[in-house]
């Protein structure tokens, strides 16, 4: 079966996107779906791409409120593929909404738990430890500096550790 030179482009700035080089996908959506604008859909493959073209207009424009909506387009048209799901997250990692973030891969992860690349936005989000205080809330004064304070230790405990390696 033969690809079209559009499914060609698709995958090349799919391709360019998962490996960080964001400007260069950026350039080959605009080149392969004409807009940035709700682009066209004309193959399962242009679906696919759309989250990635959303991802690459977060990291070199900053324009989220754009990205978010071509990722959730994807979503709504391929609600099963984890991928659109772990670049929204990036986008709301990036844009400053963690909390969204991890709401959002972990619905991804739902529809594929072994999808490598969502799993690896998951790891790049991390997990938060419970508060040091558990019946008062995270952002509570108390529970804020005992958590600086457990981060310090573990920082600390990490230097140690590297310092007699390198004995």
């Amino acid at each position: 079966m033969s690809t079209s030179p559009f499914e060609r482009q698709v995958r090349e700035g799919i391709e360019a996107t998962e490996e960080e080089a964001f400007l260069r996908g950026l350039n080959i959506f605009l080149d392969a779906y004409g807009t940035d604008q709700l682009p066209l859909i004309q193959s399962g493959k242009a679906t696919q791409g759309l989250s990635y073209f959303g991802l690459c207009i977060a990291m070199i424009r900053k324009e989220y409120k754009q990205a978010i909506e071509l990722c959730r387009r994807a979503i709504d048209l391929e609600f099963y593929n984890a991928n659109h799901y772990a670049n929204l997250a990036r986008i709301y990692f990036v844009q400053g909404n963690r909390k969204k973030a991890m709401e959002t891969i972990e619905t991804g992860l739902k529809h594929d738990i072994k999808n490598e690349r969502a799993r690896a936005v998951r790891r790049m989000l991390g997990i938060r430890s419970k508060p040091a205080l558990g019946f008062l809330d995270r952002s509570n004064p108390i529970n804020v500096s005992l958590g600086q304070a457990r981060h310090a230790k573990k920082v600390a405990d990490m230097e140690k550790k590297t310092t007699k390696r390198s004995r």
